[in-house]
């Protein structure tokens, strides 16, 4: 008798146990939280009544108030850690800021401040909604990325860690970085929170200084060989597609010995891409052939340097080249004839000593005089060789356009394009403030970070960002709907056309390269369509989609998340405090409470 009542009793106490917590895990659950927004119904059916301040707020007086905490905050970082804990605990909110306030915002959430958040990433952690794939879960991995519980997934934001921003390696640190690019494919592109997923695969690192920090996350270990890397690679993206076959996989960040290796073995079996190399370059070059209209010059009579010959540089002149022809209608021989790489040992040509990388030998230069080959060493050299119309910066080695160099150029060019494209600002290779002022004005500036304005004689100058985020999220999105098998190049040369005629008249009245950020909705938007149609012109769509233009622009425009909290009756199904399921549509048996798509 006595046992029969202590079962009883310990049935109805794990009951009430149960029923307590599932109102309480809407409050803890960061796509379902409304915070002070729950209305006083809601509290009641939920059972959390008094666990939150009596008030009944709207989402309006909640960005209100985060804003006001944002401005109060002086350091950059504070404010990333006051952004990241609104994320991990109010996703909506999180966005709804974001979208309201995203000028202010990006630099924040991204570069410049991410490359810091990176740095410090062990310091600061507190938690994160990323997956960790070690190099110790070979024959793991499919069920290492099952416990995420997620029942689809649009967005895959993979890193090693291995060359963070201009950072070098940093090992598991560079979960932030994966972090920051799936907020922006939010913000950006309109993928719903719910369904991106920021991935570090930790391999290792060979950053001496992390093995030994207290407070470094990752395996203490040197970086795997070649095989091991590739084994888990292999099965990562194997595992992906199985899971979830629908998913972009976007490579993030992986040093220059395999990325170009990662895109030759992957572009052709799965859905993926490489931002540095192919988002870089869409970007870049969209802003490149505006210069080159406000430059005054013939595109056949530029002659393009390049500081740095990595995988940004790579991607960056072959997105050119792409775009020139499609634009211009000139060759890739002539545009080749036109570039010149710079990397750490002077000029890249054929006859120089030593072997150059695979990725450098299609744009080494044939015609470089004997005499000259080894001579051209240093930058300046290269530059009063060449006498170069447009400078590129992607060394990610800090100030190297000097007050010489600017001068110079504008002895035989009456406007010079210079893009200091390194990130974060403080590796850019030259400050738009300096180009603006060396150049007495003339200058055509672009920068990969956000820089402020310069007066210069009177005039007020602002440079332009070539920040991906105008690129990669409108490209992740049109995929997501047109569901190529692949994503080949050509997907990215239409992104970057349509990018760059979306300026229209402010090329001229305002000069500026770019949209304004804060229309980044809208440009993804229009980024999207012109994916998704480049999908059915080639046949690779694999989705029935309408033919009509508007109609593509309507459907994109129903598919973009916007951050609103679910309506009240979606908390108040079921009996008071009862166990609360999630929306048919986004039902997962394993438990896992999602938001209802926007």
């Amino acid at each position: 008798m006595l046992r029969r009542s202590f079962l009883r009793y310990a049935g109805e106490t794990r009951q009430s146990l149960q029923q307590q917590l599932r109102g309480v895990d809407f409050l803890k659950n960061r796509f379902t939280n409304k915070g002070t927004a729950f209305t006083l119904e809601e509290r009641d059916h939920l059972g959390v009544t008094g666990l939150l301040p009596p008030a009944v707020e709207s989402i309006s007086d909640q960005i209100d108030r985060y804003w006001s905490q944002f401005n109060l905050l002086d350091q950059p970082i504070n404010k990333y850690q006051l952004l990241r804990g609104l994320l991990d605990t109010n996703t909506t909110l999180y966005y709804a800021l974001g979208l309201k306030y995203v000028k202010d915002i990006l630099p924040i959430i991204y570069t410049p401040t991410v490359g810091e958040a990176c740095q410090k990433y062990g310091a600061l952690y507190q938690r994160d909604n990323g997956v960790y794939i070690s190099s110790t879960y070979a024959g793991q991995i499919r069920s290492v990325l099952a416990n995420t519980r997620k029942r689809a997934v649009d967005i895959i934001v993979v890193t090693d860690g291995s060359r963070i921003l201009g950072l070098g390696d940093l090992g598991a640190n560079g979960m932030g970085i994966s972090i920051g690019k799936c907020s922006l494919y939010v913000l950006g592109g309109g993928i719903s929170p719910s369904r991106v997923l920021p991935v570090m695969i930790d391999v290792g690192t060979n950053n001496e200084s992390l093995k030994s920090d207290p407070l470094y996350l990752g395996n203490r270990i040197s970086r795997v060989a070649d095989e091991e890397f590739y084994a888990v690679m292999d099965e990562f993206m194997a595992s992906v597609k199985d899971l979830w076959p629908e998913a972009v996989v976007q490579f993030e960040d992986f040093s220059n010995n395999h990325c170009f290796d990662m895109l030759t073995r992957y572009q052709e079996k799965y859905r993926c891409f490489n931002d540095d190399i192919q988002g870089t370059g869409a970007v870049v070059s969209a802003g490149f052939i505006n210069a080159i209209a406000l430059a005054n010059l013939p595109p056949k009579d530029h002659r393009l340097l390049v500081f740095g010959a990595g995988s940004a540089a790579a991607g960056v002149v072959q997105a050119i080249s792409d775009l020139s022809v499609s634009k211009f209608g000139i060759t890739k021989e002539d545009v080749k004839k036109q570039v010149y790489l710079v990397d750490s040992q002077g000029l890249v040509s054929n006859n120089r000593e030593g072997r150059l990388q695979k990725h450098k030998v299609q744009w080494a230069r044939d015609d470089t005089p004997a005499d000259k080959a080894n001579a051209l060493k240093s930058l300046w050299d290269v530059v009063q060789y060449v006498k170069p119309t447009a400078l590129l910066g992607l060394g990610g080695v800090g100030p190297v356009f000097t007050e010489e160099i600017v001068k110079f150029m504008t002895t035989y060019c009456s406007r010079p394009i210079i893009f200091p494209l390194s990130n974060p600002s403080s590796k850019a290779e030259i400050l738009p403030s300096d180009a603006y002022k060396w150049s007495n004005g003339k200058a055509i500036v672009a920068s990969g970070s956000p820089f402020p304005d310069t007066t210069v004689n009177g005039k007020v100058y602002r440079p332009s960002q070539g920040n991906n985020m105008y690129i990669f999220p409108g490209v992740g999105l049109g995929c997501t709907i047109a569901l190529p098998a692949t994503i080949p190049q050509e997907l990215l040369v239409v992104a970057s056309k349509r990018l760059t005629d979306m300026v229209g008249s402010a090329l001229e009245s305002q000069q500026t390269l770019y949209p304004p950020i804060n229309e980044i909705r809208n440009v993804s938007k229009n980024i999207a369509v012109a994916v998704i149609q480049e999908c059915q012109r080639l046949g690779i769509a694999t989705t029935k989609l309408p033919d009509s233009p508007q109609e593509l622009m309507k459907l994109v425009d129903r598919r973009m998340y916007a951050p609103k909290y679910p309506d009240e009756a979606y908390y108040m199904k079921g009996k008071r405090k009862s166990a609360l399921r999630s929306p048919t549509r986004h039902h997962n048996p394993t438990g896992t409470v999602e938001a209802p798509k926007q």
